[in-house]
């Protein structure tokens, strides 16, 4: 699937005028920015009480539904949000979940937030009931061919010009991480106002990021530097950088490592793999060096782990995002330093 595209939903908002939603996946640009213009939408059109519910394992779906009866009969137009970050609701919960949705009226604009959900989950009743009325958002992650287009897309519509190197040199700098690419265009945009930027200038521009970055501690922890992951992990962490951007980093390093585990590639359908994964040159070399320390059991781990670390630092799940990415870098470091030496 493609990645969302904000110009295109707001277009379909205008032209549409929907009223009940259903958003699927994590992606945090793409979530930020539908959650933005769905609310001004809703503020255009006169919805101006909000109620939002988180739905949790404390949750009660009957107090849900008698608060939200009870309103109702007070209030004009709602914006209701319910996010449920499992992506579950038990039976009892399904029941009266569905009662919610019939019960709501013209007044009532309705927004569901879901994350990636299985089949499974999908053939539930409370699922296809709100499929059936609400207008369906995907927020997936961008994969690796999608993120030059998107970037050159996304540079147009704030009205930067930047070549193809300028274009591939920040699509490998930000390793797939939208929210990444999205300060880095609006960091050119603040540093070089109303002028050409040149490959030279995007160039400066990371490189000035910092002395440390979230790529290179990603080659730390694989090589198995643990003195070297510890410190890029201290710096980042004091110089205020998200956990987002280190594990992000792991994951388009990680998956395709898996991949190549799982599918026992050999020689140049191990190249092209990793290839079309965007990890090329130096870091192919790396990475190719690095299949060896770590096996099918220890990336499926880490990249499980990288799916919760993911949640915590978007406050879908509790927890210090920063101690756990910490741990599993270090961990990771570990194991490849104890298996460069056996």
């Amino acid at each position: 699937m493609a990645a969302f595209d904000s110009e295109a939903f707001n277009k379909e908002l205008q032209k549409n005028q929907h009223s009940k939603f259903l958003l699927l996946g994590d992606e945090a640009l793409s979530r930020r920015e539908a959650f933005d213009l769905i609310r001004q939408f809703a503020k255009d059109q006169g919805f101006a009480e909000k109620i939002s519910l988180t739905v949790d394992r404390y949750f009660k779906w009957n107090d849900c539904a008698a608060s939200l009866s009870s309103q109702g009969l007070f209030s004009q137009k709602r914006i209701i949000e319910i996010t449920i970050p499992s992506g579950k609701i038990n039976a009892e919960g399904a029941e009266t979940f569905c009662q919610i949705i019939q019960a709501l009226s013209q007044d009532d604009l309705l927004l569901i937030h879901l994350p990636q959900i299985d089949k499974e989950a999908k053939l539930q009743k409370w699922y296809k009931d709100i499929e059936k009325i609400a207008y369906t958002i995907r927020l997936d992650e961008i994969k690796p061919n999608e993120l030059s287009p998107w970037l050159k897309r996304r540079a147009s519509s704030l009205s930067i010009n930047l070549d193809e190197d300028s274009i591939e040199l920040i699509s490998q700098f930000v390793h797939g991480n939208m929210l990444a690419a999205d300060q880095e265009l609006n960091k050119l945009e603040l540093l070089f106002p109303n002028q050409t930027i040149s490959y030279e200038k995007v160039s400066q521009s990371i490189s000035n990021v910092s002395r440390y970055d979230a790529f290179e501690l990603s080659e730390y922890v694989l090589s198995g530097d643990q003195k070297k992951t510890v410190s890029t992990l201290n710096f980042l962490k004091d110089e205020g950088q998200s956990p987002i951007s280190v594990t992000s980093s792991l994951s388009w390093v990680l998956k395709p490592m898996l991949e190549v585990k799982e599918l026992d590639f050999k020689s140049q359908s191990l190249d092209s793999h990793l290839t079309k994964s965007r990890i090329f040159g130096d870091k192919l070399m790396r990475v190719k060096k690095s299949l060896s320390l770590f096996s099918i059991k220890h990336l499926r781990a880490a990249i499980q782990k990288l799916s919760e670390i993911d949640k915590i630092s978007k406050g879908i799940s509790p927890g210090d995002a920063w101690l756990e990415t910490s741990r599993l870098c270090l961990g990771l470091a570990k194991i490849a330093s104890r298996n460069r030496k056996i």
